[in-house]
């Protein structure tokens, strides 16, 4: 009998192998089905480029190396990190490589019973489903019309050589989606996007020569989300304001945001692919496919746009959370019903997720260390999962606060998560949430590097549970800090406005969003 089982050697994997072996735990086995670690990074397409800086896709504990706060790793600089990151912890050997998973199921005894592809069979107490949600693919139902193209899913795209001179249609418009469309955009005939609505709101990943992630900071994302409806239309002045092609695109988009909270109602799309695909490349927009005609040679969408001649279709459409290697009724298991989007109300602290809380900014990797120091301390008894009737109360709570921030993206994209909402929830659950407004009086500096520098994984190390306070020192002291900017700016004006609606509450208030 194992202790803990970990399935999924990817970033998740790691990092919850790490946490349950430095908890104490000594027999802690990562299954991986792959020959190497990494998980779907390891397998994208080729010119993949992550949307977070190193800053902010960093472990709290690993420093990327000096000099590197602005870059953005490509797949496999993310996988030499990780990599790097396992043997320094001592998780390498506790991954057992080319291990498929062939079927899990639960004993009387409550213990899970794991069946590998070689036919050897596992036992533990304590289940880390580590594998994302990037494994099945999801398609819109009309693609079983499409008999007379080719088409795949943005699972399966590697290059854009094999589009090179062909009328190809990109169906969806998120990060991977924009990426597909501007290296096809460059080789085709003609390239098309099939957009819902948008593309999520679309920022670059560098603002000059600095990652503009570091202007994800709590100096403008601890204010009310109310103040995105301030925000949103000032940040698109502000682009406009460029005369950039690009740019005048970039606005043109984020302009189709639906979401009444705009930036803060909505996802990211941390990358000017799209725009640049649009603007540089002859690209064009179309919305929801809703005719097939000649078995997919002519698509016509929702508006009348008719696509004449189509040779390929390429679905970046996102993906089904379901593991089929599970029992029945936990394959297909919804995000939003489970406990901080990780405990099953049923199976409690012998089962988790890791990995299917998608943030709209930030990264998703400090999510993954969060929800792993959580689990590591649930699993070892140092904490107890709170009773059914409060973990009920508190999953309807959040759905209903993520339901009017999100509106209808709360719905069709079930893991989509606030960052900060998120993080600073977990860290108080934790106990790990960093005493910013004592440092205001007792180490300005720390409290400067805090407020205005991004708030990656780091700033929860400096108390509680798996505190390393000299190592956080240490790093966060290296990390960038925001320059003075239209996002600090924005930011103090925010401050200044709900201060004096909390003190003034009965002085009549407009806000004219103004800011010089």
């Amino acid at each position: 009998m194992i202790s803990s089982i970990v399935i999924g050697a990817g970033p998740g994997g790691i990092v919850a192998t790490k946490e349950l072996l430095e908890k104490g735990f000594k027999d802690v086995l990562c299954i991986e089905q792959s020959s190497e670690l990494g998980g779907v990074f390891s397998k994208s397409y080729d010119n993949l480029l992550l949307t977070s800086s190193v800053t902010f896709s960093m472990y709290s504990d690993f420093w990327v190396g000096e000099g590197k706060s602005h870059h953005f790793w490509t797949k496999h600089e993310a996988v030499q990190y990780w990599t790097d990151y396992a043997e320094h912890y001592g998780v390498i050997q506790n991954i057992r490589f080319n291990s498929k998973v062939e079927a899990v199921s639960i004993q009387e005894d409550k213990t899970w019973e794991i069946k590998l592809a070689s036919g050897e069979t596992l036992y533990c107490k304590h289940l880390v489903l580590a594998t994302g949600n990037n494994n099945v693919a999801r398609f819109p139902e009309w693609h079983k019309k499409l008999t007379g193209i080719s088409y795949t899913h943005s699972k399966d795209f590697k290059n854009a050589d094999s589009f090179k001179g062909k009328r190809v249609l990109v169906v969806g418009g998120g990060e991977s989606g924009s990426d597909m469309a501007y290296e096809i955009s460059q080789v085709a005939e003609q390239c098309w996007v099939s957009l819902r609505e948008s593309t999520g709101w679309i920022v670059p990943r560098k603002r000059g020569e600095h990652a503009a992630d570091v202007s994800t900071h709590r100096g403008i994302w601890d204010l009310p989300r109310e103040f995105g409806k301030q925000l949103s239309p000032y940040v698109l002045k502000l682009e406009r304001g460029r005369k950039d092609p690009v740019f005048d695109t970039l606005a043109d988009l984020n302009e189709k945001v639906k979401a009444s909270r705009g930036i803060w109602g909505i996802y990211g799309t941390k990358t000017l692919a799209l725009p640049k695909a649009i603007a540089n490349y002859g690209c064009k927009v179309v919305d929801d496919i809703v005719k097939i005609e000649n078995g997919g040679k002519t698509l016509t969408s929702k508006s009348g746009a008719v696509l004449e001649n189509v040779d390929a279709v390429v679905f970046s459409t996102g993906y089904l959370n379901k593991n089929e290697f599970m029992p029945k009724d936990l394959q297909v298991c919804d995000p939003r019903s489970l406990y901080k989007h990780m405990f099953h109300l049923d199976y409690g602290d012998r089962l988790v997720w890791i990995g299917w809380a998608r943030p709209g900014f930030g990264s998703q990797f400090p999510i993954m260390e969060m929800q792993s120091r959580y689990s590591a301390l649930i699993f070892s008894g140092d904490m107890k999962l709170p009773s059914i009737k409060d973990m009920k109360s508190i999953i309807a709570e959040d759905y209903a606060n993520y339901k009017e921030q999100f509106e209808g993206n709360c719905e069709r994209i079930r893991s989509l998560v606030d960052y900060h909402y998120y993080m600073n929830g977990m860290s108080k659950i934790i106990g790990c949430y960093p005493p910013i407004s004592k440092y205001f009086f007792t180490n300005p500096k720390l409290w400067l590097h805090l407020m205005y520098g991004p708030t990656q994984a780091t700033q929860f190390r400096l108390k509680g549970p798996g505190k390393k306070v000299k190592l956080a020192k240490e790093v966060i002291y290296k990390l960038p800090i925001s320059r003075y900017n239209h996002i600090v700016k924005a930011g103090l004006k925010g401050r200044l406005q709900f201060f004096i609606k909390a003190v003034f509450p009965d002085v009549l208030y407009k806000s004219v969003y103004k800011i010089k």
